[in-house]
């Protein structure tokens, strides 16, 4: 069993029978505290990731990616072979290199502030980058699909926020396919076929024909679906301030379904049974 984002909503709705307006607008909000709860608990191989890039000769900066949390190991590729670089402080970088100007092949990197690494000494090539690091999963309620309009009146643009006359609901357009059909973040509820969507910004008007299905998964949302349910039903419930024996109930759940993660994670993912034998117990 996994759920699409459409899924998991209903089942949220369905487990704490609540429709109510402004419980439905905070749907997105619970999923993401859930997924937030479960990323911080557990260590899993899939919260890592490589990249590559590359350093600009003179610039003793390099850009974090965007959904960078933290590093494993930072490379440089010099004569055809890779050398790590050490993670240091980065006022010992600023004390040991005070000038900027002066370059070499970097030894070193820091964390300079939130989008930065500081590199010592200043690259004086531009080096081949790879990063290996933790990094910061999509959310399910990210979750995209089509939509096709036709009676389109003007110009849908990139950005336009189409919110529909009858349903009500709104999105943003992320991709442009044509003239007529949008990729769009799936809203809360439902666009109606037939209602008439306008766009924020280019003023466009057009007649929702048909949506495509809502197919996307996320690794907790095939992999992890109880520990995930019962996350969003703990901060759905605490928002609803409902009683404290069913909240005790789902915390309950969430505890055991975190623990058969865990156990993965800790105890099976990285080892194997020939070099240590079978697990008998997650590590604590």
């Amino acid at each position: 069993m996994s759920y699409t984002y459409t899924q998991l909503k209903d089942a949220i709705q369905n487990y704490t029978d609540n429709n109510e307006t402004s419980f439905v607008s905070n749907l997105d909000r619970f999923i993401k505290n859930a997924e937030q709860r479960i990323f911080s608990t557990v260590d899993l191989e899939f919260f890592r990731k490589n990249a590559s890039g590359a350093m600009t000769s003179g610039n003793r900066f390099l850009a974090t990616p965007t959904d960078y949390l933290a590093s494993f190991s930072l490379s440089i590729t010099s004569s055809g072979s890779k050398s790590f670089l050490l993670q240091k402080d980065m006022n010992y970088l600023v004390e040991s290199y005070p000038d900027s100007t002066v370059t070499g092949v970097p030894k070193y990197y820091a964390h300079f502030d939130v989008s930065n690494f500081l590199i010592a000494p200043t690259p004086n090539d531009s080096y081949v980058v790879e990063i290996a690091y933790y990094h910061r999963p999509d959310s399910l309620s990210a979750s995209k699909f089509n939509i096709t309009v036709n009676n389109v009146v003007g110009t849908f643009a990139l950005g336009d926020v189409i919110t529909g006359a009858t349903s009500g609901q709104s999105s943003s357009i992320s991709t442009l396919v044509s003239a007529t059909e949008f990729t769009i973040g799936i809203p809360t509820g439902t666009f109606t076929v037939s209602e008439t969507v306008t766009g924020s910004v280019s003023g466009a008007t057009g007649i929702v024909a048909s949506t495509s299905a809502d197919t996307t998964l996320t690794w907790l949302s095939e992999n992890a679906t109880n520990a995930l349910l019962y996350a969003c039903l703990v901060e759905a419930y605490t928002y609803m301030k409902g009683e404290p024996d069913l909240l005790q109930l789902y915390n309950g759940r969430f505890g055991e379904s975190l623990g058969r993660i865990k156990d993965l994670a800790e105890a099976r993912e990285n080892t194997d049974a020939y070099r240590k034998g079978l697990p008998s117990q997650a590590r604590t």
